[in-house]
């Protein structure tokens, strides 16, 4: 046992990350050796997302994928774990003959025990309530470059929106203590990160339910003083949740980065209430002028759902021409997803596929003009790099404080003796239509 290798596969978001880290973690301190190659592994583990139907199809396609390695005796077993067996229980042992075993998010910490029980030849199915809920000292293996790590603040979600299973799959809203945070930050310092990402289902509602007060502001303005610790970045807020003093904190500390993820999902009153969003539009707009007027070199990202069931033309036009008139620096679009046992689904006026990709589309095109011209706008400027990794001998790729990992553009900088982790002044000297080109000052 000691001597077999690990593959993990890690579906979905960056909070799936967090826990793909913790299962690695659990089974390099059990003696497992890691590879990221699945045909020279022992052992395959998938950690799912089934948020929505092209992130199940993704699961599927994978374990399906794996399951013929294991057919052809290069896999000795083959393990499903995250929100795909949280979500859909028993229904999967059927289906999936070739999975050995199956668990839910709330067992990630038992992965070692539950692989020991697959090599006695029983299948097993370990789910139950979410409940787990890791600890500063909890191990994890970092899935990311050395300079950069995610750091989960809380797990579930109380929001329960109309269109959303994550309450099904992740449980209530549940707060990890600000010391354990404050711990794990710190020893993350001593590892050489430089950049933290605080993430969470909703990081504006951290507290409420530990502390019964918003308690974001009281984590960051310890975090801040972390000497070692340059950037922090706050992803996954909430209209609803995002107070004054937060954006005051943000304008105020230089080393929280001034991006604000804030995903609206729509503008129209008609379809926010639809949503179950419990905010209007008019508080919405107030929020985002509010934020513009504070927070100097403010970068605002937001993420929108269109298509979502009784949207109009008259509906979806008011989205366009409030993306239009706000302008978003960064700008994510879905068509929604009609997903088994939310309120959503059941709704009349469900509306057709192909006008749901148009409206895609539509809302694309015009970001892409309004990211080209910002971008544009940026030649001749100079800005603070993060770099990520090397292209080539003189060309490194990196990001600015306006841009998140994975999500959004990077800086491509031309340059010698750089190397990933260090941070850069660039004068920027070209512009594609999501990314920007530099030398090294």
């Amino acid at each position: 046992m000691i001597a077999m290798k690990i593959c993990l596969i890690s579906l979905g978001c960056s909070k799936n990350l967090v826990d793909s880290e913790i299962m690695l973690g659990v089974l390099k301190k059990n003696g497992f050796s890691i590879t990221e190659k699945a045909e020279s592994a022992d052992i395959a583990v998938v950690n799912t997302c089934a948020f929505i139907k092209d992130a199940k199809e993704e699961a599927i396609d994978t374990i399906l994928e794996l399951a013929k390695l294991k057919q052809s005796g290069k896999l000795k077993k083959l393990i499903v774990a995250g929100c795909l067996p949280q979500r859909y229980q028993g229904k999967l042992t059927d289906l999936l003959q070739e999975v050995d075993a199956f668990l839910g998010p709330g067992r990630i910490d038992k992965i070692a025990d539950i692989i020991a029980l697959s090599f006695s030849g029983k299948r097993s199915f370990s789910v139950g309530k979410p409940h787990f809920s890791y600890k500063h000292d909890t191990p994890r293996v970092s899935l990311t470059p050395q300079h950069f790590a995610y750091v989960k603040i809380a797990d579930g979600c109380d929001n329960c929106c109309h269109y959303c299973v994550i309450p099904q799959i992740r449980g209530p809203y549940r707060s990890r203590p600000v010391g354990s945070i404050v711990r794990e930050v710190q020893a993350l310092t001593e590892r050489g990160v430089k950049e933290i990402n605080l993430i969470s289902q909703d990081t504006t509602f951290y507290g409420q339910d530990r502390y019964r007060k918003a308690a974001l502001s009281d984590l960051l303005k310890r975090l801040v003083k972390l000497k070692k610790l340059q950037w922090i970045r706050i992803l996954y807020t909430h209209p609803r949740h995002f107070d004054d003093s937060l954006m005051n904190l943000i304008a105020r500390e230089s080393k929280i980065c001034s991006y604000i993820d804030l995903p609206i999902q729509h503008i129209s009153d008609k379809i926010l209430k639809l949503m179950g969003r419990k905010v209007s539009a008019g508080t919405i707009k107030r929020k985002i002028a509010k934020m513009r007027r504070l927070i100097p070199d403010l970068t605002l990202r937001t993420s929108l759902i269109v298509g979502f069931p009784q949207e109009t033309e008259r509906d979806f036009k008011k989205l366009f021409d409030f993306v239009r008139e706000i302008k978003f620096d960064r700008l994510g679009v879905f068509a929604y997803s009609a997903e088994e046992d939310t309120k959503a689904a059941v709704l009349g006026g469900q509306i057709p596929e192909k006008i749901k990709r148009d409206r895609v589309k539509k809302i694309m095109r015009l970001q892409q003009g309004i990211v080209n011209k910002k971008n544009n706008a940026l030649i001749g400027s100079e800005k603070v790099v993060l770099i990520d990794e090397l292209q080539n001998k003189n060309t490194a790729m990196g990001r600015t404080q306006a841009d998140a990992p994975d999500v959004d553009g990077v800086v491509f900088v031309k340059g010698k003796n750089i190397k990933p982790g260090d941070r850069v002044k660039v004068k920027i000297t070209d512009a594609l239509v999501y990314d920007l080109i530099g030398n090294k000052i």
